[in-house]
């Protein structure tokens, strides 16, 4: 009996701490210690399961009805062990698959903190400033993003420019004004073109520091707390809930930046940070273009919520614009995003942006 409650009591602390894990260190090398974890609660259960079923005589229905659950529990095992090791990014970040995304695809990383190689000026330098369609979020290399493809042709062409790319995920119109003085101050570069990329999100830094504060995403109210933990420390059933977009992920964000471009004051702010960028390539006579992203998955949306709007801000400025919102009209939804959970660019808008730039440029 003491030896049965020993086991079981092995167990227990095994799935605790399995489910736990993903919750603090959901990748790098706690992902081999939690399948280490796996294999041993594999190999417990097997010896428990064999002292009670295996080693005594049982009732048939029982023993047949306890060898079908415990088969239940090793696929369980197994497909967490698979899980595991299957990233796919997610707009939010939200997921477990998502992080497990990140510590796989996110590089290089420079000495500076951003997903390039180390800048130089040998040539003409075209800085890329942004966020993290700039800095190419679920793409999984830097040679998908529409920076690299323009720095590529550019070689093609002989042209002697160094392209630079200095995007960062979470960043609005001041933080990216701010990342590149920063830059420029520390490695003295002085670009020759900045190509400047926004999405509607880049109004959050202003309408945060003004009062209209987004609570975040939240599971929906009332979700069973236990079901909520079993699916935050379980690759398996993570990935399958997040499968499919999640309307609360979605929809109270994009009433929120509704929001915020209806107010004329926290608009009004956001368009000096913008004035910014605009200010600081005429004073040092730099080509200034923009790529205005919408909202992927609806453009017209998008248009009617803010890209009208910031189009026409830059055009007042004879800022060159490219509107991404027109380039991706005649494309499906499906080709123009990674995946049904992650809205940011595919490889093909990508490379028409790319397409784009080099036209502007030329």
């Amino acid at each position: 009996m003491k030896k049965f409650l020993f086991k079981s009591l092995i167990i227990i602390l095994l799935l605790i701490l399995i489910f736990l894990l993903p919750l603090f260190y959901p990748a790098g090398i706690a992902v081999y210690f939690r399948l280490l974890l796996l294999i041993l609660l594999f190999v417990e259960s097997l010896k428990l399961f064999k002292t009670i079923f295996i080693n005594k005589k049982i009732n048939k229905i029982i023993s047949n009805a306890a060898t079908f659950l415990f088969s239940i529990f090793v696929i369980f095992i197994l497909l967490e062990a698979i899980f595991m090791f299957i990233p796919r990014s997610h707009s939010a970040d939200y997921t477990l698959a998502s992080k497990l995304w990140y510590a796989k695809y996110w590089e290089p990383i420079n000495s500076l903190g951003f997903r390039d190689k180390e800048p130089d000026n040998n040539n003409p330098v075209i800085l890329f400033v942004g966020d993290s369609y700039t800095a190419g979020h679920g793409l999984k290399s830097v040679n998908e993003r529409f920076s690299d493809i323009v720095g590529k042709e550019l070689n093609k062409m002989e042209k002697k420019y160094t392209v630079i790319n200095i995007g960062k995920p979470n960043l609005d119109s001041k933080n990216e004004y701010e990342e590149m003085i920063n830059f420029l101050y520390l490695t003295r570069i002085k670009p020759s073109k900045i190509i400047l990329q926004y999405c509607g999100n880049d109004i959050e830094g202003v309408a945060t520091n003004n009062g209209l504060i987004f609570d975040g995403f939240k599971p929906p109210h009332g979700m069973n707390k236990f079901l909520v933990l079993i699916g935050s420390g379980s690759y398996f059933f993570n990935y399958l809930y997040f499968l499919y977009p999640r309307e609360y992920l979605g929809l109270p964000y994009v009433t929120y930046l509704t929001n915020a471009y209806k107010k004329d004051n926290i608009l009004s702010k956001h368009k000096n940070d913008l004035q910014l960028f605009v200010d600081y390539s005429k004073k040092y006579s730099i080509q200034l273009i923009v790529v205005l992203f919408p909202f992927l998955t609806d453009l017209e949306m998008s248009e009617a919520m803010y890209l009208n709007d910031i189009v026409n801000f830059f055009q007042a400025d004879n800022i060159s614009v490219i509107n991404v919102s027109q380039l991706a009209r005649n494309i499906p939804v499906a080709e123009r995003i990674v995946n049904m959970n992650d809205t940011h660019a595919s490889r093909k808008i990508n490379h028409i942006i790319a397409q784009e730039i080099l036209k502007k440029l030329e």
